[in-house]
This record gives structure tokens, C-alpha cells and sequence, in this order.
């Protein structure tokens, strides 16, 4: 095949690596095409919470390098092939250096309230690390407004992920009921207005496509990889598959793999992932099948990190649709715990969820079951279950089920109840000291942070005692596979024998990524992909 057309990068996939890379190799005077095979633009990061964890970044003004880099080797621990500490110095070096490029290129981020999953750990920041992109009205995207992929779990409204923990304490705190009124009066100004403000993903994909097309970044989506070319060693453009048939693209300087992981593909989920596992746990979008990660592969790239994912556990409604993502928002609140089949806690239901998926695998508590006291669905929202609605629907339709005695509920759900009422004495104990002896819960500012203030002695712990009970099915949800090829500092992919492949780069779920099998705060995701596609598109023209 001839080679129709040459850029100097060519991007395989629309997360926020990919837009980040081409601004920057624009920025450097080098041309970049952004390709993408479905129809909608955003990949994951559309669907995701749209936020960055990026440490000691220039929208915060308390945070050190030395912090940092002290609460990321705490959490990431020793160093692996996924997270060298090479490539953790540069983590905390070129993030930073990302969200001000992104700044200066006039993407509205902000700074939220989402402490550290670890705030006790050395460096743990209270307040968090974490940046979002500001309320976004999609309208300003012109012909392309309805071209951004949307989750359907997260409703198309203007409200940022980093407020709905405020929002299920709209009946329990001033906090949470002026998070309510700020919803409805937003709500009430779009429709007299007519924008179409959208938070989390809408707002980070949203404003990174704007500026994408205002630099004149060409995007092709329908657009689906069928294969990487070489010349020897060295990778040298893409083949592709579009309306107008097979044809190659050349690379002058590189192609980046942005193309997300294997969460749908069931084949490499049965090869590599713990078990039982489902493509219909996974949130993440339609087009996350890992055959660009298989191409990679098959060129020698070396790989980490493939029995995870970031796990996010959930609910699902009775037709196998999102429930909902329980841990840490709501399993944090007073009067809920989250047991295994022998009737035993699974682990920190307000700690990091990433670690809560982990256990349930670890304990053979697929599914585990969210058991909620009755105060729970009157003070608190649960998944589909607003604050104050009937639940009777809901145990009408099989997604609750209730029972009057602890015992009674166990039955149902098949867990050991001896096992099962011992345990929930026990948490009793603990939500009359305050002081849980088993997981630490509520002990640490990350934790307090998604319980109830109004409750004493311990924002996160409330005792089960008064019926009716009910229970939750929880599931291993995830919101994308965190294992993949492995890349160096400079986002190079290595092979086995640790040696860059010549012209082939990587970003995103696609790689085994710098903070391996841990989860350090919300948005370590996407913090990663912005960094590690800023990185690879200055590396790439020669800028570090």
C-alpha cells in the first residue's frame, strides 16, 4: 500500500491523552492526527469522572514535591516494571508541567475537594490533588456537540462527580441541601437560557475538544486501527479501516497508543483478570477491546498489571443496567456494611474503591452484598433510590431485598447467618465507640469526608439495628482495565528485554500505569493519561 498521508505523530484513540499530545506536538511546531473507531469522541475518559489526580500541580498552593513523591511510594510501594521509580520522578515532574500547558492553552480546569484515598499515609493531602475541568456547556462545541460519548450512568446535568457525595446529604446537612439548591438553580438557568452544561467527563472531553478544534487538530473518527506498520524495527505509521476503505498512514516521528484496555473483551478478561469475571460489569466504553493493546503485543511490548482493573464496585438494576457505584459515596455513610457470603465484612466500605474490588476478589465475596439499615434509604440517596422515595418498587422488582430480622435477610441471600449476625454485633461495638477495631473506618479525613457529620461519635460508622434490613448485590464494576504494555519515562513502549520499541509510544488504560496496582486519589486514571501524553509528544519531537 502506498502511503497516502504523513504526519509527524498519529494517535490511536480520543481520551484526554490523545488531545493533550496533539496540543503539544502543535505547540512545538509538529503536526498530529487524532484517530478514533467510534462514532462519538472521548473514549473512558468521556465516561469517566472527568478528574485529574495530578500531585503538587499549579492549581494547588499547599502541596510539595516532597510530599508527593513521599505518599506515592508509600501507596505504590516497591518498585515494579509498571511504576520504576524513574518513572515515578518523572510522574511527578511532567504532571504538573501538563496542567499548566493545558492552562495555557485555555482548558478551563479547576480545582476540587476529593481528599487523598489515603489522606492518613505520609504526604496524604486533606484536601486533595485533584483538578477538574469546570462546567462545560457542550453547545459551544458547535456540529461536534453531539459527537462527545456520554455515560449514561452519570445524568446529563450540570453538576461535576466531585459534588455528588455533597448531594447525598441534601436531607442531612446545610452542605448538601445548598449543593441542592446550586443543582436546581443551574438547572432552571440552562433551560431559560438554553445551554447544555455538563460535568464530568462532558466537562474534561468537552473542553480538551474544543481546544483540540480550535488548534486545528484533525480528528477522524469511524476510524478503527487494523495494523501498526514497520520498516525493520521501527514503527512507522498505522494502517486503518474507514469509509473510504483500507489505507496507511504515516508517522515521522511516532505513533501513541491511547486505545484503552480490554475491558469488553471477555476472551482477555478469562486470560488475565481474577475470577468470576463479566464484560457487563464494566463501565467503560463500547469501544475498549484490546486489540490495539494484542497488536502491541505482538510487536514484543512487555506487559504489567494485567490481573487488574480499577475496580469500582457497584450495583446493577434488574435488565443488567448501572445501578450505580456504591463505594466509597454511599457504603461510607452510617448504617451500611458490605459482607461476603459468610457474612463478614469485606473490607473499609468508605476507603479507596480500587482496594475494595481487590478484597472482594482476595475473599471470594463475588457477589458481596450491601446490607443497609432502615435509617439509610430515609437520610441518605442509594444508587437508583432518592432520598424519601418509596423503596417498594425496588423489592418489587428484585433490586432490594428486604426483610424485617437480620436473620430473615440472611436467608434470602444465601449468607451464613451465625457468621453474619456475629458480625454485625461486632460492627455495633465499634458505631457505639467509634473506633472500627477491624478496617479503621472513619479514621482517617478521606473517610470522614464521605460519612455524615451529624453522626456521633463517627461520621462513617451507625449502627444495623433497626429493621426493616435490606440488601444490595455488589459487583465488581469497573471503569476500565489498569494492566497493560509497559512504557519508561519517557512513555516509550518496552519490550521484554526492557529496550524501547523504535517509534512506539503509549498512554492511558492501555499501558501498566505509574501507580501499579493501587489507586492513590480520584483521577490517579486520567492524571496518568494527560501526563504520559504530554511526555510522549514532546519526546517525540525532541523537546525532553
Amino acid at each position: 500500500m502506498a502511503h497516502e498521508e504523513t504526519f509527524d505523530l498519529v494517535i490511536v484513540g480520543s481520551g484526554c491523552a490523545s488531545v493533550t499530545a496533539a496540543l503539544a506536538a502543535k505547540s512545538l511546531g509538529g503536526s498530529a492526527l487524532i484517530i478514533e473507531k467510534q462514532a462519538l469522541f472521548g473514549g473512558s475518559s468521556a465516561y469517566s469522572g472527568g478528574i485529574l489526580w495530578i500531585p503538587n500541580n499549579p492549581l494547588l498552593d499547599d502541596d510539595t514535591e516532597d510530599a508527593s513523591r513521599a505518599y506515592l511510594n508509600a501507596i505504590v510501594g516497591e518498585p515494579s516494571k509498571a511504576s520504576p521509580i524513574i518513572k515515578r520522578e518523572a510522574f511527578l515532574r511532567e504532571g504538573p508541567r501538563a496542567i499548566q500547558f493545558l492552562l495555557d492553552q485555555g482548558v478551563n480546569l479547576v480545582r476540587v475537594f476529593w481528599p487523598d484515598y489515603y489522606s492518613s499515609a505520609p504526604g496524604g493531602h486533606e484536601y486533595g490533588r485533584t483538578v477538574a475541568g469546570a462546567l462545560f456547556d457542550i453547545n459551544e462545541l458547535g456540529e461536534w456537540r453531539d459527537r462527545l460519548g456520554v455515560f449514561s450512568g452519570f445524568p446529563a446535568l450540570p453538576v461535576g462527580s466531585h459534588e455528588f457525595v455533597d448531594l447525598t446529604l441534601a436531607k442531612r446537612t446545610w452542605k448538601g441541601r445548598i449543593a441542592g439548591m446550586k443543582l436546581g438553580a443551574r438547572m432552571a438557568w440552562d433551560k431559560l437560557t438554553g445551554k447544555r452544561r455538563r460535568g464530568s467527563g462532558n466537562a474534561i472531553q468537552g473542553r480538551l475538544l474544543q481546544a483540540a478544534l480550535k488548534a486545528a487538530i484533525p480528528i477522524r473518527l469511524e476510524t478503527e486501527l487494523i495494523g501498526i506498520e514497520t520498516e525493520g524495527e521501527k514503527v512507522t505509521g498505522v494502517r486503518v479501516r474507514d469509509a473510504s476503505g483500507e489505507h496507511v498512514i504515516k508517522a515521522n516521528r511516532g505513533v501513541l497508543l491511547n486505545a484503552g484496555g480490554f475491558s469488553r473483551n471477555l476472551k482477555m478478561r478469562e486470560q488475565f483478570q481474577p475470577k468470576p469475571t463479566s464484560v457487563d460489569w464494566t463501565q467503560v466504553n463500547p469501544g475498549d477491546t484490546g486489540e490495539v493493546m494484542q497488536m502491541a503485543m505482538a510487536l514484543g511490548a512487555d506487559t504489567d498489571c494485567m490481573e487488574e482493573a480499577w475496580w469500582t464496585p457497584g450495583s446493577l438494576l434488574p435488565d443488567g443496567t448501572y445501578g450505580g457505584f456504591h463505594v466509597p459515596g454511599e457504603s461510607g455513610k452510617p448504617h451500611v456494611i458490605i459482607v461476603g457470603p459468610d457474612g463478614k465484612r469485606v473490607g473499609n466500605e468508605a476507603g479507596a474503591y480500587m482496594e475494595f474490588g481487590q478484597r472482594m476478589y482476595a475473599k471470594g465475596a463475588v457477589p458481596s452484598y450491601a446490607i443497609l439499615e432502615s435509617r439509610v434509604l430515609s437520610y441518605y440517596s442509594w444508587g437508583p433510590i432518592m432520598v424519601g422515595t418509596s423503596v417498594k418498587p425496588f423489592i418489587d422488582n428484585g433490586y432490594l431485598i428486604a426483610d424485617d430480622t437480620l436473620e430473615g435477610l440472611a436467608r434470602k441471600c444465601g449468607i451464613d447467618v451465625a457468621g453474619f449476625t456475629a458480625e454485625v454485633a461486632r460492627f455495633n461495638g465499634f458505631a457505639a465507640s467509634g473506633v472500627d477495631e477491624d478496617f479503621q473506618r472513619g479514621a482517617s479525613f478521606h473517610n470522614q469526608a464521605m460519612g455524615d457529620p451529624n453522626n456521633k461519635p463517627n461520621p462513617s460508622l451507625g449502627a444495623i439495628e433497626r429493621g426493616p434490613f435490606y440488601a444490595v448485590k455488589i459487583w465488581p464494576m469497573d471503569v476500565g482495565t489498569s494492566g497493560g504494555i509497559v512504557t519508561d519515562e519517557y512513555a516509550r513502549v518496552l519490550k521484554t528485554d526492557g529496550k524501547p520499541i523504535a517509534g512506539l509510544y503509549a498512554a492511558g488504560n492501555i499501558t501498566a500505569p505509574v501507580v501499579a496496582g493501587t489507586y492513590p486519589g480520584a483521577g490517579a486514571s486520567l492524571g496518568g493519561g494527560v501526563t504520559w501524553g504530554f511526555v510522549a509528544a514532546r519526546h517525540m519531537l525532541g523537546a525532553n
